[in-house]
């Protein structure tokens, strides 16, 4: 069913440009600001969403990203089931104070709103207002496309997404492999599902810190996780991530891993009240290992039991929620991930099932 040309749900998104003059109303804009403020940019990042209601949301991440990483930002509103066709463009900039100083460091940000038929003219957008030759990261919010827009990805050099929100796990992880090889480049893949992985995944190492707790990880008999709807695909991460680690495959035999000895290591993901992936336990034949999320989420809350020593437990630093502290992270790190990809090939065939 076709919807009407939308309205863009943002408070204040800038200045309204023709998006002939984009180029040169940014030049205006800079040439108005005299010498208290300086344009930086180190990468484009673009942002591709159909989701009108968090928009606004979005909008706030932009402006907490650029404070602490300069980027050009383009924010995309797309509404391909809009009854008529229509793009609008704003732009606007984000500053903050450099240092102690007095002078402002900027980034620019343009917004769109592409309806009905402009929605599928992406490619021309993105690349009619990139920032000269920098790096172009586009984190495409919510499910992929099908079938995908080669001229589009052969371009970018991120694509950032979160597992989590997909509805279909298998089959979107299939098109993200397809993005990552399918181009003349490899395009990096940053997962901020994973991101969010790393402080389970320091916490749980650090379990097994002690001299007398380590060697309890060749005996593994099971590892059972706990999570509610939103953090099952996580769940199979960190899954994939511990067997990775351990050398452990698919077994033949359902709900088991199989190590590198030949010896049988049973796994499950029980559901639980909370949303998102909230505990795991490492059972040994004379051990035990259990790192749970509190309930607030602020900290997690550790219990290992050895024999011959009294039960030991700790608190640990959880993992930081905020949408922009994840993409921030996941920003900071240069590279490519060779250990998400790893961690998933372990679990892939067990997604989405």
């Amino acid at each position: 069913m076709e919807e009407a040309v939308s309205a863009l749900p943002l408070a204040d998104p800038g200045m309204p440009v023709e998006i002939g003059r984009i180029d040169k109303e940014l030049g205006k804009l800079w040439e108005s600001s005299g010498d208290t403020k300086t344009r930086a940019s180190l990468i484009n990042l673009v942002v591709y969403t159909e989701n009108a209601d968090g928009l606004a949301a979005d909008h706030e991440v932009l402006s907490a990203v650029a404070a602490r990483h300069a980027c050009r930002a383009i924010l995309i509103h797309g509404n391909p089931r809009a009854a008529t066709s229509a793009a609008r463009a704003w732009i606007t900039a984000h500053c903050h104070i450099a240092n102690k100083g007095s002078r402002q460091i900027c980034s620019e940000q343009i917004t769109f709103q592409l309806d009905g038929e402009a929605a599928f003219a992406l490619p021309n957008i993105v690349f009619s207002h990139l920032d000269s030759d920098l790096p172009l990261c586009l984190w495409w919010k919510g499910n992929f496309p099908e079938p995908l827009d080669e001229k589009l990805w052969a371009w970018v050099d991120r694509v950032v997404f979160d597992s989590a929100s997909w509805d279909r796990p298998a089959h979107q992880f299939a098109i993200i492999r397809h993005i990552s090889t399918g181009q003349k480049h490899q395009t990096v893949l940053c997962d901020l599902n994973w991101t969010r992985l790393h402080a389970w995944r320091f916490a749980l190492a650090s379990l097994f810190d002690h001299a007398s707790a380590f060697p309890h990880l060749s005996s593994v008999a099971s590892v059972r996780l706990e999570a509610g709807p939103d953090g099952r695909t996580a769940a199979h991460l960190l899954l994939g991530w511990l067997a990775s680690r351990l050398g452990w495959t698919i077994s033949g035999e359902e709900g088991f891993f199989e190590t590198s000895g030949g010896a049988r290591v049973a796994f499950s993901i029980a559901p639980d009240s909370v949303p998102a992936l909230s505990g795991i336990v490492i059972e040994c034949p004379e051990a035990s290992f259990d790192l749970h999320l509190s309930k607030n989420g602020d900290f997690f809350e550790s219990l290992i039991r050895m024999p011959g020593l009294e039960p030991s437990r700790q608190v640990l630093p959880a993992p930081r929620t905020r949408p922009e502290d994840t993409l921030l992270a996941e920003l900071s790190r240069a590279g490519r991930h060779p250990l998400y990809t790893e961690s998933l090939e372990r679990v892939l065939p067990l997604i989405g099932h």
